[in-house]
């Protein structure tokens, strides 16, 4: 009787085999032959596209500017640099909710201290958009690691 349940297995295992083997031969799609090579006659010159021009992108237009409940991403004593070049910025000394800008609106802004020493207002969204995090400083928190053994 074992030597029955080993011949159907045999053979199930076989069909799916072949069953696997026609799919696989009969599915793959067939390869077209190449478009035939257009001749073109030796006395035309190709004549050279023109160059294509960049279309001119729109000002950026800041996010957050006329915002009264903007959510900062970034805080007080974070040392910022810029994302293409690697370039410090400075620290954020402070965040102004409503700053006055020279173009005459107002928004959100990080004011950044530089190395030496000048304070320069960002635009919160454009400052978000170019300016990466180097360094935290934490300032009022505990400690996070295990207490010490008694």
């Amino acid at each position: 009787m074992a030597s029955f349940r080993f011949k159907m297995t045999g053979v199930v295992l076989l069909g799916l085999l072949m069953l696997i083997a026609v799919f696989t031969l009969l599915g793959r799609p067939r390869q077209a032959a190449p478009p035939p090579a257009e001749s073109r006659p030796a006395s035309v010159p190709e004549v050279a596209a023109p160059a294509p021009v960049p279309p001119m992108s729109a000002p950026h237009v800041s996010r957050s500017k006329g915002q009264s409940d903007w959510a900062f991403f970034f805080r007080a004593g974070d040392t910022l640099s810029r994302m293409t070049d690697g370039r410090p910025l400075g620290v954020v000394v402070r965040l102004e909710r409503a700053h006055a800008f020279p173009d005459g609106s107002a928004g959100p802004a990080y004011v950044v201290q530089s190395a030496d020493r000048r304070e320069t207002v960002f635009d919160a969204d454009e400052l978000e958009r170019s300016a990466r995090i180097e360094a935290i400083r934490e300032i009022g928190r505990l400690p996070t690691g295990t207490p010490p053994a008694r």
